[in-house]
């Protein structure tokens, strides 16, 4: 699994570790699902209330789907948070469709 950070202005090299290590930690059941995720941060220049912080996740898996979701929350952590919880969710669906439709199989060899 290929992670890679991409970001407007320059991102801290303790929450580059920190990013890494989460979406390892998070997607430590489906990793070998996915062959590369691309996070990406920005700050939300208009907003109104005190959330702030974009975080955009898009990933490919080894059966080419494409999944990407963004969220907005006060700080980057949380919103990589919210990111990963539903990205895994949508890398689950995307496993048992391609089970159920006999595209991908139980063991898959990288």
């Amino acid at each position: 699994m290929n992670v890679i950070l991409d970001a407007r202005e320059e991102v801290e090299s303790e929450l580059k570790v920190f990013t890494e290590n989460r979406v390892k930690f998070s997607l430590r059941r489906l990793f070998w699902m996915v062959r590369k995720i691309k996070i990406q941060y920005s700050a939300v220049l208009s907003s109104r209330t005190t959330c702030n912080q974009n975080c955009m996740i898009s990933l490919e898996t080894f059966d080419h789907h494409q999944i990407e979701v963004s969220m907005t929350a006060r700080d980057q952590r949380m919103a990589l948070e919210m990111c990963l919880k539903k990205i895994y969710k949508l890398v689950q669906k995307a496993f048992r469709k391609s089970q159920k439709y006999g595209r991908f199989s139980k063991h898959v060899y990288i």
